[in-house]
């Protein structure tokens, strides 16, 4: 009985030290994320390889598979982690674009850019006000599918960008634009129905502070 007991209790702690690091393992995964994009950037931009920057693109992704996965699967879901995971996602996308625009303009225009950006903008707006006044937002239920226009427009352009290159973007310019502007309509789409899945909530928040 006396060696049980010591053993139950090394146990214990082990599951507890085990719990307190699982806490954060979502939260380290999503910073990672946030801090692999100036990376991507670099080696996309600066460098001049997008081989590199396009490998970091799917380390940074496959790290937004797992930050979610553990948070479910450990029940360590926070408000923190709730905020940060979407807007990691957005700075990510955005800086891609942004590359993208700079480099090849003739397929990532400025009203693509535009639209991406101000939806994106426009959305982490909301999900502030509605955070700040204790709000849960309402997840659009067709997000799912600018994550997947998204996803798929930046990695064909990176392999257009790889395997392709100059000559590529340039002949195949029209085909590669197409997508883009139907991942900024859907992208852009996505975020009017936030704002419609919201707008009871935000209605009710102004009007309280309107009336306060």
């Amino acid at each position: 009985m006396s060696m049980i007991l010591p053993f139950k209790t090394q146990l214990k702690k082990e599951e507890s030290w085990k719990s307190r690091n699982l806490k954060y393992l979502p939260n380290t995964l999503t910073f990672i994320r946030i801090l692999l994009t100036p990376v991507c950037v670099y080696f996309l931009v600066f460098n001049s390889k997008p081989i590199l920057a396009f490998l970091i693109f799917v380390i940074a992704s496959i790290t937004d598979a797992f930050d979610g996965y553990y948070a479910r699967k450990f029940n360590v879901i926070s408000r923190l982690g709730a905020f940060l995971d979407p807007l990691a996602d957005k700075i990510m996308v955005v800086s891609i674009f942004l590359c993208f625009f700079y480099l090849y303009n003739n397929v990532v225009d400025i009203y693509v850019l535009s639209m991406i950006i101000f939806r994106d903008v426009f959305v982490t707006i909301i999900r502030m006000i509605m955070e700040y006044k204790n709000h849960t937002m309402v997840t659009s239920k067709i997000s799912k599918l600018k994550t997947v226009f998204q996803i798929v427009a930046i990695n064909v352009m990176f392999l257009a960008i790889i395997f392709g290159g100059d000559s590529f973007l340039s002949n195949q310019s029209q085909y590669l634009f197409i997508l883009m502007i139907s991942t900024a309509f859907i992208t852009f789409y996505t975020g009017v129905h936030y704002f419609i899945c919201n707008y009871n909530k935000l209605r009710l928040i102004f009007r309280f502070d309107v009336k306060s």
